[in-house]
């Protein structure tokens, strides 16, 4: 079975085109223009993946993170962030937040794979590692 990724990002055009991306590397997508629908999402489903828009009208997208990964721990090594900011990092962002990779907008399909593809494989090991820490593994 293939990844499943959501896509949170206000711009109806930008998350159809993510979409058709995505799926062309063939993961499974699915797409949430506001964060009660990203919420709605996450609980009904297992979500491998998050890509985020920093820039949301409804909540800013550090603040919507925080939320999440609170809500669903196992996703905090499996967002990663989108913007059209350069300086979108906040001196106040905690230490989980940092680590997240940002993707710059425009970006293009190989560069989209490659971080997509770096991050499920993070995400993995990292999960492994705790689950071996833990007497698990």
């Amino acid at each position: 079975m293939s990844p499943r990724i959501l896509v949170i990002d206000d711009e109806p055009a930008l998350r159809r085109t993510l979409e058709r991306a995505l799926k062309s590397l063939h993961f499974e997508v699915v797409t949430a223009g506001d964060p009660d629908l990203a919420y709605s999402m996450l609980g009904e489903s297992d979500i491998d993946l998050v890509l985020l828009d920093l820039h949301l009208p409804q909540i800013s997208g550090d603040a919507l993170f925080l939320a999440l990964v609170r809500r669903w721990p196992r996703l905090r090594d499996r967002v990663i962030l989108m913007t059209g900011d350069t300086f979108a990092e906040k001196d106040h962002w905690p230490r989980e937040l940092l680590s997240c990779p940002i993707l710059l907008k425009p970006f293009t399909l190989e560069t989209l794979g490659k971080a997509v593809r770096a991050a499920l494989a993070a995400a993995a090991a990292a999960e492994g590692g705790r689950r071996a820490s833990n007497g698990h593994g």
